[in-house]
């Protein structure tokens, strides 16, 4: 990336710490007009520096909102099927199925909800 920032006028970053768009990346790319997240948040640009280069920084908002809320289900089923501990006790080789099972349930019947999500 950094060998492209002295022509680029726009930059697609990840929110991922080798492609943070810090101070000295934008220094670098006075041709800067937009930086665009390829996802949610702008926690990994520099936006006090964008904003002195004048530069918008977007993201592609909602682009994960259906993969969050299928993880917060994926967690909630491990959580209630007991599937981390058991699968620690299986790699360990403790294999007792009757106490996995008993502490493993059924999310029918259950009311179940998310509280603080972002």
């Amino acid at each position: 990336m950094d060998e492209h920032l002295p022509e680029a006028e726009v930059v697609i970053s990840q929110p991922f710490y080798l492609y943070y768009l810090t101070r000295q990346r934008i220094d670098k790319a006075p041709n800067l007009k937009m930086a665009i997240t390829a996802g949610i948040g702008s926690d990994h640009v520099d936006l006090d520096a964008a904003m002195e280069h004048k530069v918008d920084v977007t993201e592609v908002t909602f682009s994960n909102s259906i993969s969050v809320a299928e993880h917060a289900v994926m967690m909630i089923l491990a959580l209630v099927r007991n599937y981390i501990p058991s699968h620690l006790a299986i790699i360990a080789g403790d294999w007792a199925i009757s106490d996995c099972v008993s502490r493993a349930y059924d999310v029918e019947g259950m009311h179940i909800g998310t509280v603080a999500a972002g």
